[in-house]
């Protein structure tokens, strides 16, 4: 069963780990955002929770998907890593069906 503090908590946990892992102030990720700093420790904390607009802005800030960031299993991506992806989206939003599985075979292949 979901308990809502237990689901802010663990909100606040990985808002914090995203923040501290870019090296990031509270004020600066609150700029941001567009919040003040003051509500990004109150949601840190776990003592609030925010609105769908803040928990977009926050999402698209880290470039992560918002169940991302009520996941238990946090694991930590660096900036290079988060570029990497990134790109390699890039790269694929223009290929037709068949590279795309092409590709996807080759990484299947390589990740075993």
């Amino acid at each position: 069963m979901v308990d809502s503090n237990n689901l802010k908590k663990l909100f606040g946990k990985n808002v914090k780990k995203l923040r501290m892992a870019r090296g990031l102030t509270q004020e600066k990720l609150a700029e941001a955002v567009g919040l003040e700093r003051k509500s990004i420790t109150v949601i840190e904390t776990g003592n609030a929770f925010i609105s769908s607009e803040v928990l977009a802005n926050i999402s698209n800030y880290f470039n992560v998907e918002p169940s991302f960031l009520f996941k238990s299993a946090y694991i930590e991506h660096t900036d290079e890593e988060l570029n990497l992806k990134k790109e390699i989206n890039r790269l694929l939003s223009d290929c037709n069906h068949e590279l795309l599985e092409k590709i996807y075979n080759i990484i299947i292949t390589l990740k075993k």
